[in-house]
């Protein structure tokens, strides 16, 4: 994936994300891995809003990669399929280990299961394998300003803010990310 093509507010073919399955972000919690993991994708709005601006912060926070886990993929039949969807065993038992392994608990819950939606962008902060922290920012983008739909109140400085925030919680006592 070309992330500078597909995110059209992404202007650093430097950037520090770097593609993973579901299957990685499994194995990165299993090993005990400290970092940020982005979950989300080009196709989504809030996500394209929001690129950018991850990508300058982790850089000055000092962060050499971040991973992405898009939750989109083509499935057995070549279909484009969402994994928040559940649509088949197999599916909905894989998100269902990574909603669990984070300890992931939210109101809205995956259609005909028990198992909590999650909303993109997601950002989770993990550290020695353990959930330390997400966010999950709704905002569009007008410019360089972040704002949330029917507002037009500059978020900019709240995102940065929560994003600093979290990174930091992976950043005490530093390990490898």
């Amino acid at each position: 994936m070309d992330y500078c093509l597909e995110y059209k507010y992404l202007n650093d073919e430097n950037h520090l994300f770097k593609k993973i399955t579901p299957d990685d972000l499994i194995n990165l919690i299993d090993t005990f891995y400290t970092g940020i993991i982005y979950i989300g994708g080009p196709w989504c709005i809030n996500c394209q809003s929001v690129i950018d601006l991850v990508n300058s912060i982790g850089k000055k926070k000092g962060l050499t990669e971040i991973y992405n886990m898009d939750t989109k993929f083509i499935n057995v039949y070549g279909e484009e399929e969402d994994i928040r969807d559940c649509k088949s065993l197999e599916v909905k038992l894989k998100y269902y280990e990574i909603v669990e392994k984070m300890h992931f608990k939210s109101e809205e819950l995956c259609d005909y299961t028990l198992i909590s939606r999650m909303h993109v962008p997601f950002f989770l902060a993990l550290k020695n394998g353990n959930c330390v922290g997400y966010i999950s920012p709704k905002y569009l983008r007008d410019g360089v300003l972040l704002y949330v739909d029917g507002d037009t109140e500059d978020k900019t400085v709240d995102f940065t803010a929560e994003l600093v925030d979290l990174i930091n919680k992976i950043q005490d006592d530093r390990q490898q990310y």
